[in-house]
């Protein structure tokens, strides 16, 4: 009998599309959660009693319940788009903002807080010096699909033994949460500027958030006014 996953994802992501397609190719019985992009949105009724053996989450805004996690009889898995440093929101943001060195997907087991499950395993991604959000974010995404399908692969081949092996590798070398959960608000914050705004602060302003509508936003007499790319 093939083994039973929930996925959950975006609907018109072509990488969430992909990684169904590549469950389905591993002999993964699928149940797609198509996520909405509406951040108010609750998870859909018909998925609370869902039960089977794995959860896949690649993408959505939902914290999904305990009682919904403790219906996947194998493992609940998450693949948050950014490094341990980085729980929660603004991952890819804060990491360009801060000039680090390096991003990551984290494969995590699930839990009903926010990025806290324990670590199985990591997959870094550099980051270039001339690196933005919109050169970064579409690597980013790419290697969340690359940790998704070697994670599902390993399951399908190799079973929950070789969760227990990423995890040995997590352990010896120290890697663990930061405390501090990345919330949506502020990223909103961090793109607001104002006449005092240093020419430094700006450029790594824009780094971090300048892509599609987003980006720095300077509010003036009543009014708003929104950086875009000359």
């Amino acid at each position: 009998m093939k083994e039973r996953v929930l996925f959950i994802g975006f609907a018109d992501c072509e990488y969430c599309i992909l990684a169904n397609q590549f469950l389905e190719l591993s002999g993964f019985d699928v149940d797609w959660l198509k996520a909405s992009k509406n951040r108010k949105d609750k998870l859909p009724e018909k998925y609370r009693d869902w039960q089977g053996d794995y959860i896949f989450h690649m993408k959505s805004y939902y914290i999904l319940p305990k009682v919904l996690l403790d219906r996947a009889s194998k493992a609940a898995i998450n693949f948050h788009p950014g490094s341990p440093k980085y729980p929660g929101s603004g991952c890819v943001n804060w990491a360009l903002y801060n000039n680090e060195a390096r991003t990551g997907i984290t494969v995590h087991h699930l839990n009903e807080h926010i990025d806290n499950g324990e670590i199985i395993k990591v997959f870094w991604i550099p980051i270039a010096k001339n690196d933005s959000i919109e050169s970064l974010l579409p690597r980013v995404h790419m290697h969340q699909l690359i940790a998704i399908c070697q994670i599902a692969d390993s399951l399908a081949t190799g079973g929950l033994d070789v969760l227990e092996n990423y995890k040995k590798q997590i352990i010896n070398g120290n890697i663990k949460w930061s405390t501090k959960v990345g919330r949506i608000r502020d990223i909103d914050n961090l793109q607001i500027v104002d006449e005092n705004t240093s020419q430094e602060e700006l450029q790594k302003i824009i780094r971090a958030t300048a892509i599609g509508k987003f980006g720095p936003r300077l509010k003036l007499h009543g009014h708003e006014f929104r950086y875009y790319k000359e």
